[in-house]
């Protein structure tokens, strides 16, 4: 079963278009992903604007991925990244605990699949797989916890809490281990999923990665090439040294001719606003600078440099230098972070989510003013898993996904209405109908005799449709009690579609899933799944 974006909640007006009629947003891009030859002439600029530094950036993966990946086949992408006609399919994601909400994943199997749909359609070039590992970002609060469903089907957060204390956290995540209080996380874990066979090795495969004294990078890294299992993907960590350090011309020129970058935001925003929501604002320079382990952004101040919360400051030659030495302590904002991306590696295509389509129509340009091609965007593979035990409860109740998106009490009067004939509110709008045409004979009477009572027979059916109102809401609530299993199969079946009034691939964590049927469900996402969405997908388990 497939959901047209136009029919979920909460959808951009953007992102459908972009998804359903190209054309209407296609100023704001540089490649229209369903076209072969824009494609193709896009594949051979980056293949060969990278064979200068190619040697180098198979280099630095080979060094990643040996440290990074648990998968057996890492050597043989990196061969074929070798190769001089080979470009990348790269998506990424901000490194969470147990690998954050479900599209993560659906992002990665889209990276995989779309490589090999494209080998097929352009058998000239070579396509890889690659993902960007987001540990540069100090975004503890979104990274810190996963939410799982209960045995009540409640949505509950399970969240690392660090016995340090740290509460205002600049650190870049890749900067933070875990410490001895991630215990705590795997005995939340462990009370709230059900015993089952696969129970066991789910906790194993977890507690491998995330121990004390591995980093957010380092953890997430281990855990997603073991669930990838054979279908390999390169890793790539932008926040290494060396990676940083073949950044460093982004970094240069983003510092000598700030504020360039943020007038080409502005200057695209200011057209996509009369039509279409702004995702990102930019800032005069769009860099951090890493100050005692912070995270820090730069702001100019007179003829130097200010850190963002702090009373240092930089002169010019002191930046240089810093960034002619270590150039890892500058990192990328959103807006710079792209360029950074795009220019390290020969993006052939980029895996991206509905909120990343959105600001990359504000860096058309920027990629320009940077030299570096704009890649085309893929929008991941969306999707709903639906249980077969929900699958059960839709069809007894006359429900369909659609009705999880309505508010519970709307789906609770539909599942009550298909378990029992009792058409408790029809019923109560015939007899307030019939009250009303009763009352109504009266008005001519009234008229007749005394005018001035029209106002008494006013307030009289009001107050006696008020009683009615109220003795259907007693009536309801009575029924309720009586099928008090249709309304607890009704909230799990909303709760597991539209967790929290969410997209379930926006909330759920993966381990749900996996604890209740294995290696299984990876099988079954990298069947079900398309290489890239032109519709939101319900893959039954």
């Amino acid at each position: 079963m497939e959901i047209p974006f136009t029919e979920l909640p909460e959808q951009s007006k953007l992102y459908t278009d972009y998804v359903s009629d190209f054309g209407k947003v296609a100023r704001y891009y540089n490649v229209n992903p369903s076209e072969d030859g824009g494609l193709r002439a896009h594949f051979e600029k980056v293949a060969a604007g990278i064979n200068p530094r190619r040697a180098k950036l198979v280099e630095l993966l080979r060094a990643q991925n040996s440290r990074l990946s648990k998968s057996p086949d890492y050597e043989a992408l990196l061969e074929l990244l070798s190769r001089e006609n080979a470009v990348c399919v790269v998506t990424g994601q901000q490194v969470g605990l147990f690998c954050g909400p479900l599209y993560t994943l659906f992002k990665t199997i889209s990276a995989i699949k779309l490589s090999s749909e494209l080998k097929e359609r352009f058998p000239e070039f070579e396509f890889v797989p690659v993902f960007w590992l987001e540990g540069d970002d100090h975004d503890f609060e979104e990274s810190n916890h996963i939410h799982l469903l209960n045995a009540a089907s409640d949505v509950v957060r399970v969240e690392a809490i660090f016995t340090n204390g740290e509460t205002d956290n600049l650190k870049p995540l890749s900067e933070i281990k875990f410490d001895a209080s991630v215990e705590q996380v795997f005995q939340q874990i462990d009370a709230l999923l059900p015993v089952t066979e696969f129970k066991p090795g789910l906790l194993q495969m977890l507690t491998a990665s995330y121990k004390e004294g591995e980093s957010y990078t380092t953890a997430f890294a281990g855990t997603l090439t073991k669930l990838l299992g054979k279908n390999a993907i390169l890793l790539l960590d932008p926040y290494e040294a060396e990676a940083k350090r073949m950044m460093k011309p982004i970094f240069e020129k983003e510092l000598q001719s700030y504020p360039r970058t943020s007038e080409e935001v502005i200057k695209q925003s200011a057209g996509l606003e009369e039509e279409y929501h702004v995702q990102v604002k930019p800032r005069v320079i769009n860099l951090f600078y890493v100050d005692d382990g912070n995270r820090r952004g730069l702001e100019p101040i007179g003829t130097g440099f200010s850190l963002r919360g702090t009373k240092r400051k930089l002169m010019p030659e002191q930046v240089r230098t810093i960034l002619e030495s270590r150039p890892e302590t500058f990192s990328p904002n959103v807006v710079l972070r792209p360029i950074c991306q795009d220019y390290l590696l020969p993006t052939a295509a980029y895996i991206a989510g509905p909120g990343e389509i959105a600001y990359f129509a504000q860096l058309k340009g920027v990629y320009q003013h940077f030299g570096v091609e704009m890649p085309p965007l893929f929008p991941r593979a969306s999707a709903t898993i639906l249980e077969k035990r929900i699958s059960k409860v839709l069809e007894k109740y006359q429900l369909n996904i659609s009705d999880a998106f309505s508010d519970l009490e709307t789906v609770m009067k539909k599942a009550l209405a298909a378990a029992n004939p009792e058409n408790i509110p029809g019923e109560f709008e015939k007899v307030t109908a019939e009250v009303k045409q009763v009352v109504d004979r009266l008005d001519s009477l009234l008229e007749r005799v005394d005018p001035t009572l029209k106002g008494s027979l006013e307030s009289t059916v009001s107050r006696m449709l008020h009683h009615l109102q109220h003795l259907e809401e007693k009536t309801t609530a009575a029924y309720r009690r009586k099928n008090e299993q249709v309304l607890l199969q009704t909230k799990k079946f909303q709760q597991s579609v539209f967790p929290n009034r969410e997209l379930q691939e926006r909330v759920l964590n993966f381990t749900y899933f996996y604890n209740k049927y294995g290696e299984e469900f990876m099988e079954i996402l990298f069947r079900e799944l398309p290489a890239y969405a032109k519709t939101h997908k319900v893959v039954t388990v």
